[in-house]
């Protein structure tokens, strides 16, 4: 079976969130287009506050 490929607005989100959680700056999002965007600094808020509830050290 083939392997789909993932929603690029999924993958923006995952990517975000990573960055989020290794305490990255979301002026470091690598995406221009506004809608990917959108859904990186989604992940990337949702990374920071996992950090700030203490899910990671």
């Amino acid at each position: 079976m083939k392997r789909q490929k993932r929603d690029r607005f999924e993958r923006a989100h995952n990517k975000g969130y990573n960055a989020g959680i290794c305490g990255k700056a979301s002026e470091t999002c690598p995406f221009t287009v506004t809608d990917v965007k959108e859904q990186w600094l989604g992940g990337w808020r949702a990374g920071r506050s996992a950090v700030s509830e203490g899910y990671f050290s």
